[in-house]
C-alpha cells in the first residue's frame, strides 16, 4: 500500500467518510492503550505513593480510574471532533449557542451528573468502602464496584445489587466492616417455668462459652431474663463475633448446642398447650 494510492483514496484526509472512519479507529487505539497504561500504574500503590508509603484506599482509586476513563474520551471525542471538519462546524454550531446547550445538556443528564457528583461524595467522604459487608434496603452483601453512576453489591446469594449513587448517597446503610468488625450474637430461647433459674443461666452459660465462633480478646458470653412469655420464660444469650459473617454461624450454632444441651440436661423447652372441647362434648343448656 503506497502512500499515493493512501492520498489518492482520500485515507489521509478527515474530510472524507473514509479518513474520518480511520482517524476515529486511531484515536480509539491509541486512547484506550494511554487509559490502560494509566489504570496499570494508578493501582500500583506503591508508584502512586512513592516514599511516603502510605496506605492507598482502593476506593478512591477505583473511582478515579473511572473518572479518567471518562476524560480520556472525552478528550479524544475533542480531538477527534477537531480534526473531522463536518463534526468541527457542527460543535462550532453548538458552542455558540453555548447558554442555551449547557441548559439542555444539563437538564438531559441531570441524572448521570447527579450520580458522577454523588459517586465523587462516596469516594470522597468513604461511608462505604470496596469490600465492606453493608445491609441496604434489608439486604446484605460486600461492596464490589462504585463506578461513575452506580455502585454494586454482591448480596450474601450472589445476586448483583446496582444502586444509583444519587440513591445511595441519601439512604441509611449499615456498614459491617468500618471502624471496627466486630458484632454481637444474640438467641434467645424460652424455658419452663418451673426451671431452676440459676441452673438454666449456668447451662446457658456453658453452652455459649463453648462457641466456636467467639471473637478473640473481646467480652467473655453472657445471659440475661428478657421476658415472662405466656408458657415460658425467655433468656437471651449474649456473645462477641469477629465479624457479620461469624455472627449467622454463631446463631445456627448456638440454637443446635443449646437444644441438645438442654435435652442432656433435662430442661425442658415448652410450647404453648391447648385445649380443645367439640360442641357436641358441651353439657346441655340448663332450662329455667
Amino acid at each position: 500500500m503506497s502512500l499515493k494510492w493512501i492520498m489518492e483514496n482520500g485515507l489521509n484526509d478527515p474530510g472524507t467518510p473514509q479518513g474520518a472512519a480511520i482517524l476515529a479507529m486511531g484515536i480509539l487505539i491509541v486512547t484506550g492503550l494511554i487509559s490502560r497504561v494509566l489504570t496499570y500504574l494508578m493501582r500500583r500503590p506503591r508508584w502512586v505513593t512513592g516514599k511516603l508509603k502510605r496506605k492507598v484506599d482502593p476506593t478512591a482509586v477505583r473511582y478515579i480510574v473511572h473518572f479518567k476513563t471518562l476524560m480520556l474520551f472525552l478528550i479524544a471525542f475533542v480531538v477527534y471532533a477537531y480534526y473531522v471538519p463536518a463534526l468541527r462546524a457542527l460543535v462550532g454550531a453548538i458552542a455558540a449557542s453555548a447558554g442555551i446547550t449547557a441548559l439542555v445538556v444539563g437538564f438531559a443528564a441531570r441524572s448521570t451528573l447527579s450520580n458522577i457528583v454523588s459517586g465523587m461524595a462516596l469516594a470522597l467522604y468513604r461511608p462505604i468502602r470496596i469490600g465492606d459487608k453493608v445491609t441496604i434496603d434489608n439486604e446484605y452483601g460486600t461492596v464490589e464496584d462504585i463506578t461513575l453512576r452506580h455502585t454494586i453489591v454482591v448480596t450474601w446469594e450472589h445476586k448483583r445489587l446496582i444502586i444509583p449513587n444519587e440513591k445511595l448517597d441519601s439512604m441509611s446503610i449499615v456498614n459491617h466492616t468500618i471502624i471496627d468488625p466486630k458484632v454481637i450474637a444474640r438467641v434467645e430461647v424460652g424455658v419452663s417455668y418451673d426451671t431452676n433459674l440459676k441452673y438454666a443461666r449456668q447451662v446457658l452459660e456453658e453452652v455459649a462459652g463453648e462457641c466456636p465462633y467467639l471473637a478473640e480478646d473481646a467480652n467473655p458470653p453472657w445471659v440475661s431474663v428478657v421476658g415472662h412469655g405466656e408458657s415460658s420464660i425467655v433468656w437471651r444469650v449474649y456473645i462477641w463475633v469477629p465479624d457479620v459473617d461469624a455472627l449467622w454461624s454463631a446463631r445456627f450454632w448456638l440454637f443446635e448446642a443449646i437444644k441438645h444441651r438442654f435435652d442432656e440436661r433435662g430442661i425442658e423447652i415448652p410450647f404453648p398447650y391447648r385445649t380443645v372441647v367439640y360442641k357436641k362434648d358441651l353439657p346441655a343448656p340448663v332450662e329455667k
